[in-house]
């Protein structure tokens, strides 16, 4: 039996020994990891090679190594081998630069062709050095920034075309700065198998974005059919996420702006941030989240505040905002997907399709933002992964789109078919109202008909009142004129009967003196001379009687008939102001005749001399006060065969309301103190209806008034 203490240094050697195994591995892989790994790139076949196991990596965080730099002894020692086998390099968002060294040999007999892949679109700079025979070296600079005929083989991604010939080493360096997450996935193709990945993955680009392009092509046409903006707002969405994932995947760069610098490198951050964008708008107006969670609306806002806010940030300084940005859309996406659950849960229809459709692309979008920051390998559905996100979410939502039209067109059914059964409804309702009206008609016939007979005969004695007033307007009118006349002839044939009765005292006592013999040439002197100067006053006064009673004649043949006859104008102003003067109430109102002499008309006397009479009458009683003196000029011109007989007064006019009225029937602003508010209704009745013409009133409170009568000068034969 062996005791415990012999044990011990048996214990003690057995791990000396597995320290001493331990150490002799690691130092072994310490050399092999020291030593420069170099690719066989004659042993490639028709798979790619991942370059991560072959590549050394140096971190350039001053930005001011060069070639010749790193290719001396001291800084070549810095560089530094992967030892995972990771389908890319991820350093994660950095500002420094980075240089990877590749080794590459031809074993075989025979010079090959090779393409070495890096297969990053966003990728700002890119050099590419290589090592010639005769000491020289060959340097290729591109990027994302540089114009896209820099690159040396035409392609979305950064393609070098190599060379190696036969037993030869390579030794190729390369250079990386990005304003994104620095992401290299190298691989090396031979030039057959490569140019059949190409063209299978150009035909996956064209199928998704031919996709995409029938989307925005369909939806907008149901947008110009259906004028429903959520189709627009759709559209929207569709075309920033297409162009978006077009400048990230190098598409953009290669077709839509290939000379473009700065915006190559903004266009990635800034169309995830519009597509972000749009899509809260289509949420918004998709969900009506304003009505259904009032709340999350204006969370939603305030996103929408701050992705116009980052686009702001994008075009000051994107290297400071470039990682935040990431992290604000992937919180984003995971509010959208809060807001479109809690949309579902409130029983919308539309948001399980949202949910369902924004999850997918937020998976996508999840597993490249991962692969950018690191987290994730890089591959097919890594790389692509928001593409396919982005094609079956588009599906969803034209699914969800779909539906809602359907639901639409459903409601708007029912809608059409309670209308239909509310217009029959309607129908009945309004039929049996027709027929209540129907009969009501013929009630209301009856006694219209009535009614008809009563107004025709009231009308007819309207009418035959009217025309007795007109007759009585008339016969006062003349009444007036006759006693003025008969007041005025009572001067004159007064001055006669007391002239002549002197005359025959003179000439009995002339003959006392010639019978009694005392005759004497003195006393014939002055009975000659007193009966030559009686006689003299006895014609005037015969001569004023007889013009008095020869105007008085013609006025009243004038206006007590109807007759067209041809009459000088002036002439009958004249004789009719003669005849009205001795009626007037303010005797010192002066009459200003200035119609001109030859204004010959063939028209209505009469008519015409009693609407002046009536406007003179008028102004004598409404436009001055009491002993007030004033001035009433007529005037009268001739334009264009039409007479314009103009009446003014300097008196104390009307206001707006009062000379809007005067032509109405029975208005007057003297009631009960004369005036029957007849007189200028009168007035416009035969201008109108005899004469043919107008009759015009204007005025202003003390500015007097001025009536305007225009008619034919040859009056129209009734």
């Amino acid at each position: 039996m062996i005791s415990p203490s012999s044990r011990l240094p048996k214990i003690l050697l057995a791990m000396l020994a597995g320290l001493l195994s331990l150490w002799v591995a690691s130092f072994a892989m310490a050399a092999q990891d020291s030593a420069e790994r170099i690719l066989d790139a004659s042993r490639v076949d028709q798979s790619a090679v991942p370059l991560t196991e072959y590549t050394a990596v140096l971190e350039d965080a001053s930005l001011n190594l060069r070639l010749a730099d790193v290719q001396k002894p001291e800084v070549a020692a810095r560089f530094n081998w992967d030892s995972s086998a990771a389908e890319a390099f991820s350093f994660g968002f950095t500002r420094s630069a980075y240089w990877l060294r590749v080794h590459l040999r031809n074993s075989s007999d025979l010079p090959i062709e090779r393409m070495l892949e890096i297969a990053n679109a966003r990728l700002s700079t890119v050099q590419f050095h290589q090592a010639l025979a005769n000491g020289a070296d060959q340097s290729v600079v591109t990027g994302a920034v540089t114009p896209f005929a820099t690159r040396p083989y035409a392609n979305r991604f950064f393609i070098f075309p190599l060379s190696l010939p036969a037993h030869s080493d390579q030794v190729y360096y390369l250079r990386f700065e990005s304003v994104g997450p620095l992401l290299i996935p190298a691989r090396l193709w031979t030039p057959q198998a490569y140019h059949a990945h190409e063209r299978s993955d150009y035909l996956a680009q064209a199928w998704y974005f031919g996709m995409a392009t029938a989307m925005v092509l369909f939806n907008l046409l149901l947008f110009f059919a259906l004028r429903d903006v959520l189709y627009l707002l759709y559209v929207n969405f569709v075309t920033c996420t297409t162009l978006t994932l077009a400048a990230q995947n190098g598409l953009a760069k290669e077709f839509l702006w290939p000379d473009a610098a700065l915006w190559s490198d903004t266009a990635v951050p800034v169309g995830f941030s519009m597509t972000l964008l749009t899509l809260l708008f289509f949420m918004r107006h998709m969900l009506d989240t304003r009505i259904v969670v009032p709340r999350l609306d204006r969370l939603i806002q305030a996103l929408i505040a701050i992705f116009l806010l980052s686009l702001i940030a994008f075009a000051v300084a994107l290297p400071l905002f470039a990682k935040t940005a990431v992290q604000l859309n992937l919180v984003t996406a995971l509010l959208t997907i809060a807001i479109g659950l809690a949309c579902a849960f409130k029983s919308q229809r539309s948001a399980w399709f949202f949910v369902a459709a924004f999850a997918a692309l937020m998976l996508g979008g999840v597993l490249t933002a991962l692969r950018s920051f690191g987290f994730l390998p890089t591959n097919f559905l890594t790389v692509n992964g928001l593409q396919f996100g982005s094609a079956l979410e588009m599906i969803l939502l034209a699914l969800a789109m779909a539906d809602r039209f359907d639901a639409l067109r459903k409601e708007k059914a029912s809608a059409q078919s309670k209308a239909l059964e509310a217009q029959l409804e309607t129908l009945q309702a309004e039929q049996r109202v027709i027929e209540t009206l129907r009969w009501s008609e013929r009630v209301l016939e009856d006694r219209v008909s009535e009614r008809t007979a009563e107004l025709s005969a009231t009308v007819d004695r309207l009418k035959q009142t009217q025309h007795d007033l007109v007759q009585a307007e008339k016969l006062a009118s003349l009444g007036a004129l006759v006693a003025g006349v008969a007041h005025e002839l009572n001067t004159p044939i007064g001055i006669a009967l007391t002239t002549a009765s002197t005359l025959e005292d003179n000439a009995k006592d002339f003959q006392r003196t010639v019978e009694d013999g005392s005759v004497k040439r003195s006393s014939l002197d002055f009975f000659v001379q007193k009966s030559v100067d009686m006689g003299a006053l006895l014609v005037r006064s015969c001569h004023r009687a007889a013009d008095l009673i020869s105007s008085f004649k013609q006025v009243a043949v004038d206006q007590t008939s109807e007759q067209q006859r041809q009459f000088d104008l002036r002439s009958l102003v004249e004789d009719n102001v003669v005849s009205l003067r001795p009626s007037f109430k303010q005797p010192v109102m002066n009459i200003e005749i200035e119609v001109p002499n030859g204004i010959n008309c063939n028209s209505y006397p009469g008519p015409l001399g009693q609407v002046l009479v009536n406007l003179i009458q008028n102004a004598d009683l409404h436009a001055f006060a009491p002993d007030e003196q004033g001035t009433l000029r007529i005037t009268a011109s001739v334009v264009a065969d039409m007479v314009e007989l103009i009446i003014t007064d300097n008196g104390k006019g009307m206001d707006e309301e009062t000379a809007a009225r005067i032509f109405e029937p029975f208005f007057t602003t003297r009631l009960g103190q004369g005036g029957s508010g007849l007189g200028l209704a009168i007035c416009r009745n035969i201008v109108k209806g005899v004469l043919g013409g107008s009759l015009l009133a204007t005025s202003a409170p003390g500015a007097g008034s001025r009536f305007v009568v225009s008619f034919p000068i040859t009056a129209s034969p009734r």
